[in-house]
């Protein structure tokens, strides 16, 4: 006789090398703490770092700031997970417990995009920053770089941005993390560590939800992503707060659609979450992938 059973579905897995194993999602002391929005603070900007001479007549600037920022404030959004299914076809599966795992698995692909269009964040106006707001500053006077040459400018960049000296993150798209690993061999794995990394010891986070994307005030059409025209950013430390999930209904009854009174059922899940990022090194560098 034919097994007319079903198998359960594998377990959907985030991409390995994505946002949450640079930034882990925290929860905070009290999910009602932040969800609602709240100030974050820095100690990243200072008016001058310098070295000086015991006569007080000869020293050397190391960083000095005017605009500084010390704290923005963040407001969070929310991420929802629908699946519509028929009652015709629908089998003897906890659908609650399926939603959760699948909001779960989604929401790093989710939180990268929005880190990196900021498309609730420009259309709202919030003070949370994305990637490709104006407020990057474009390397290289916008010119195109091979992604190796484009990798070398953002690290020094670093160096030159944080006032300290501050470990910044890397951001970039899977074709262009495809061409430092495999032709130039640009970023490592070390055993032991979930990220990958470049040779200087800097986080990279390659993001299955980064569009590549340039700034907002980048020149003409170079800000558009295509498959020879990318973007990569870096940034200090990266913020994510991710609340719990939530199936909006307590049980499936109250999933069904009575829309046009079809045997449909509509099941949802959400949950609030936050990704922010230090603002003391904002970079951005434009690569031409055919480079």
């Amino acid at each position: 006789m034919a097994f007319t059973g079903i198998f359960e579905a594998p377990k959907a897995k985030p991409s390995a090398f994505g946002l949450f194993v640079v930034a882990k999602p925290e929860n905070g002391p009290d999910e009602d703490q932040w969800v609602r929005g709240f100030s974050q603070e820095w100690e990243t900007e200072v008016s001058n770092l310098v070295n000086f001479d015991d006569t007080d007549t000869t020293y050397d600037v190391v960083g000095t700031r005017t605009d500084l920022v010390r704290h923005r404030l963040i407001k969070p959004f929310f991420i929802e997970m629908t699946e519509d299914i028929s009652t015709f076809g629908f089998l003897g599966l906890d659908r609650n417990a399926r939603i959760t795992r699948q909001i779960e698995a989604g929401s790093q692909k989710a939180i990268e995009q929005e880190l990196w269009d900021g498309y609730i964040r420009k259309n709202e106006t919030h003070e949370n920053l994305a990637l490709s707001d104006a407020n990057a500053t474009i390397l290289g006077g916008g010119s195109a770089y091979s992604a190796k040459r484009a990798l070398a400018i953002l690290e020094q960049g670093i160096a030159e941005a944080s006032q300290f000296g501050e470990q910044g993150i890397i951001h970039m798209t899977r074709d262009v993390a495809a061409l430092l690993s495999s032709n130039s061999q640009m970023l490592f794995h070390e055993k032991g560590k979930e990220h990958l990394q470049t040779l200087a010891g800097t986080p990279v986070v390659v993001g299955s939800g980064y569009s590549g994307t340039g700034p907002d005030d980048a020149a003409g059409s170079t800000e558009t992503p295509s498959d020879t025209n990318k973007w990569m950013y870096a940034t200090g430390l990266v913020k994510v707060f991710l609340g719990k999930p939530d199936v909006v209904a307590d049980n499936l009854a109250q999933s069904y659609d009575v829309a046009g009174n079809q045997n449909d059922m509509r099941i949802k899940a959400i949950r609030p979450a936050a990704v922010y990022f230090d603002p003391s090194i904002h970079l951005a560098v434009r690569v031409d992938l055919t480079a």
